[in-house]
């Protein structure tokens, strides 16, 4: 019993911790978007310094109106790619962390 108990809590501290390392490697970057791809966007931030973020599947894009976007792909069996919500000169907020020394997009939100 107090093993069960003692792996229980090492279990918890251990993806408490992971949770924690995540969090700290989520880096966050404003700005318009210079151009967009179906696995990469550009942005421009305030300094006129280019950032090119991969997206993947995993990326969430966060638009207003792209909840009736994706819905309408769907109706159609079309696959919803970032260029149908993203466009060039939009403000956005990007969530990325480095891997594999590229910045991966986990968040685009136009502003």
């Amino acid at each position: 019993m107090k093993r069960t108990l003692v792996l229980a809590a090492l279990a918890m501290f251990v993806t408490a911790s992971f949770a924690i390392a995540q969090d700290k490697k989520t880096m966050t970057a404003d700005g318009k978007v210079k151009t967009v791809a179906a696995d990469s966007v550009t942005v421009t931030d305030k300094a006129g310094k280019d950032w090119t973020f991969s997206i993947s599947a995993e990326t969430k894009v966060v638009a207003k109106g792209g909840s009736h976007k994706a819905y309408d792909a769907a109706k159609e069996n079309k696959p919803l790619v970032v260029t149908d919500i993203v466009k060039e000169g939009q403000r956005v907020r990007v969530k990325y962390s480095e891997m594999d020394g590229k910045m991966a997009a986990s968040e685009v939100r136009v502003m």
